[in-house]
């Protein structure tokens, strides 16, 4: 049941199941080995209490382990403490490497033939997807990140994380709060003009699936693909009824304008990743 539970959460959902039944799992050892009766007062209180304590994000601590571990400015060595914390601790927090490795190659197949590039990323958690995005721009001196997020302490997390691995980088990182709610138009506003950002080489979808169709549109609708771009989008299996009509409108049959490639996922869990590349359409 533990696996199937697993294959069906993601990352945000697996954190808060893991840190939910931890204090209850730690009762039910003490109950079955009849500790309870003996165990001192204040653990039992400790463990009766600690689903408040537990529902404290452990992003702050991801965050700083990687700083003080890690030498600046290595986006590899950043990403691989990011991995190993999450995992070492039961956190979830991570994508894992097949994941990442192909955000990876959706941001490279999206670079324009030189000079800098622009990567969109919607639902940047904690920073690991940031940090394989990068890894794709190391060698395009002026290229710019940007990040968007709801969760203030994730966010907060991913600025430390990508501050610290793009140390001496000629990468810029514009990181932004954004929630479910917001206007995707209001945002693209502000980067148009603020930042002088007119168009997105690739562009990566983690936040609210229900949106990403939505967003998509949007997206395109403003003209901020240009032939060639790509958009990188996980959960394809696992949130197949909810990603449909987002699946039916990149169909490379579909003729929107994208042809998509699916790729298959085994671990953490099973799950595939669509990486769309955008030619351009009449209609929409």
């Amino acid at each position: 049941a533990s696996a199937l539970a697993h294959e069906r959460l993601g990352r945000s959902e697996h954190l808060l199941v893991r840190k939910a039944l931890a204090p209850r799992r730690a009762m039910a050892r003490l109950l079955r080995g009849g500790a309870a009766i003996l165990a001192p007062l204040p653990l039992l209180l400790l463990l009766l209490l600690a689903p408040q304590a537990a529902s404290q994000d452990a992003s702050p601590q991801l965050a700083h382990h990687i700083v003080a571990n890690t030498p600046a400015g290595n986006i590899r060595a950043a990403l691989d403490a990011f991995v190993a914390f999450s995992e070492s601790h039961g956190l979830g927090m991570h994508l894992g490497k097949e994941k990442s490795d192909l955000i990876e190659v959706s941001v490279g197949h999206g670079l324009p033939e030189s000079g800098p590039a622009v990567v969109f990323e919607m639902g940047c958690h904690a920073g690991d997807g940031t940090l394989s995005a990068v890894g794709a721009l190391q060698e395009r001196q002026g290229s710019t990140v940007i990040s968007t997020e709801e969760n203030k302490k994730w966010l907060e997390a991913t600025k430390r994380v990508v501050g610290h691995a793009t140390t001496g980088m000629d990468i810029k990182f514009l990181p932004f709060s954004f929630g479910a709610d917001e206007d995707l138009d209001l945002l693209l506003d502000t980067l148009q003009t603020k930042h002088g950002i007119t168009h997105f080489d690739s562009v990566i979808f983690d936040h609210d699936e229900h949106l990403f169709l939505t967003h998509l549109k949007i997206v395109v609708g403003r003209g901020f693909l240009r032939p060639g771009s790509t958009v990188y989008i996980d959960n394809v299996k696992r949130k197949g009824k909810q990603l449909r009509k987002y699946m039916e409108f990149v169909n490379t049959k579909a003729r929107k304008g994208f042809e998509t490639e699916i790729r298959h996922i085994s671990k953490p869990y099973p799950d595939a990743v669509a990486i769309s590349t955008w030619w351009g359409a009449s209609e929409l």
